[in-house]
C-alpha cells in the first residue's frame, strides 16, 4: 500500500520500521509534519516531507496514516474525512467529546488498536476455545481504551450495556525503574495511582487494574485472567477440564530466534503445549511485538480481511472513559 504518514514522533516510527522491513506491504510516499525542523530532517533522509497537508496528499496514495499525537487530532481527522480519505488512525479518541466522536463515526478506515494482534493477547484469545463460555476478565496492564478493546473481544460487551459496580483510586509510591526512554536505575521513589474498576455487562464481569506508571515500570508486567465455565487462561498457561473430566495444564511458550546481522531476538511462533496458537507472518524480520501487530493490521487492510474500524475505536473510547 502507498501511504501518506502524518506524524514524525515515536508513533510514526512503527510505520517507518515496517515500511523499511516490508516495502511490498507499506510504502511511505510522503510525510506530513507541523515542524519545519522535522521536515528538514526527514527530507535529508530521503522522504518527501511537507508541512502543508494538501501538498503531502498530492502524492499518489491508498491510505493516510495518522500517528501525530493528541494535538490537532480532531481537526486533522475531520479534514481527512471531508476529503474522503481512507485513514489508519491512532487510538486518540479518548480525549474527544461525544459530539466529536459522533462527527468522526462515519470516517472510512481502520484504527491501530494493535494489542489484539500481539503474540501475547492473540495467543490467549486463541486458547479461549478450551475454557468454554467466557464470563469474567481480570486485566492489569493496558490503558483505558486498549483495555476496553481487549475486554470487548473477550467478553463481547458494548458501551450500552456496561456499568461500573465499584471503583477505587489508590495513591501510592514505588521505586522508579523506567521511563519512555528506557530503564532507570536511580532507585528513587515515584508517586503513582492504582485505579481499580469493577464493571458488569449483564452476565459478564470485567475487573480492570491499572497503575498510572504501569507502561514504564519493570516491576509490574502485564497480567490477566480469563475465566470460562471449563477453565482459566492467563498470561502463562491454560488450565481446563478435558472431555474425560481431568484438569489439564498447558503452558504458553514464546519461541524467539536470533535475527541475522544484529543478534537481537525476534518471535517466530507461540505454542500451547504442542499446538501452535500464534504464528508470526513476518518472521524472520526483526519486528518487536507491537510492530508485528501493526503490520498485521496493515496486512488485513491490504488483503481485504476484517480489521478494527474507526467505529470500533470510538466504542473502545466510550468504555475506556469508565476506566
Amino acid at each position: 500500500m502507498k501511504a501518506i504518514l502524518c506524524g514524525t514522533g515515536w508513533r510514526a516510527a512503527f510505520y517507518l520500521r515496517i515500511a523499511e522491513a516490508f516495502p511490498s506491504l507499506l510504502s511511505i510516499e510522503a510525510i506530513f509534519t507541523r515542524s519545519e525542523e522535522r521536515r528538514i530532517i526527514f527530507k535529508e533522509k530521503g522522504y518527501n516531507a511537507c508541512t502543508d497537508l494538501s501538498e503531502a496528499l498530492s502524492f499518489p496514495h491508498d491510505i493516510v496514516i495518522v500517528a501525530s499525537g493528541k494535538e490537532g487530532f480532531y481537526p486533522l481527522m475531520r479534514t481527512l474525512g471531508e476529503r474522503e480519505e481512507f485513514v489508519l488512525s491512532e487510538t486518540t479518541f479518548l480525549s474527544l467529546t461525544e459530539e466529536e466522536l459522533k462527527d468522526l463515526s462515519t470516517l472510512k478506515g481502520a484504527v491501530a488498536e494493535q494489542y489484539r494482534y500481539t503474540p501475547l493477547f492473540a495467543s490467549s484469545m486463541a486458547a479461549c476455545k478450551l475454557i468454554g463460555d467466557v464470563s469474567q476478565l481480570y486485566l492489569s496492564g493496558l490503558h483505558n481504551h486498549h483495555a476496553a478493546a481487549f475486554a470487548r473481544d473477550v467478553l463481547h460487551i458494548d458501551s450500552e450495556s456496561i456499568r461500573i459496580v465499584s471503583s477505587c483510586d489508590f495513591p501510592s509510591s514505588i521505586v522508579r525503574t523506567g521511563s519512555r526512554e528506557g530503564m532507570v536505575v536511580e532507585s528513587k521513589m515515584e508517586p503513582y495511582t492504582r485505579k481499580l474498576r469493577i464493571l458488569q455487562a449483564g452476565d459478564r464481569l470485567f475487573i480492570n487494574d491499572f497503575s498510572s506508571n504501569q507502561y514504564h515500570s519493570y516491576l509490574y508486567g502485564r497480567s490477566f485472567e480469563i475465566r470460562g465455565d471449563r477453565g482459566v487462561v492467563n498470561e502463562r498457561e491454560v488450565r481446563y477440564v478435558n472431555e474425560k473430566g481431568f484438569v489439564c495444564v498447558l503452558p504458553f511458550a514464546f519461541h524467539r530466534d536470533v535475527s541475522t546481522g544484529n543478534g537481537s531476538l525476534t518471535l517466530s511462533h507461540v505454542t500451547l503445549g504442542t499446538q501452535v496458537v500464534f504464528r508470526n507472518p513476518f518472521y524472520p524480520a526483526n519486528l518487536n511485538d507491537d510492530e508485528i501487530a501493526i503490520a498485521e493490521i496493515l496486512r488485513r487492510i491490504s488483503s481485504g480481511e476484517t480489521y478494527p474500524t474507526i467505529q470500533s475505536g470510538i466504542e473502545d473510547a466510550r468504555i475506556g472513559r469508565l476506566l
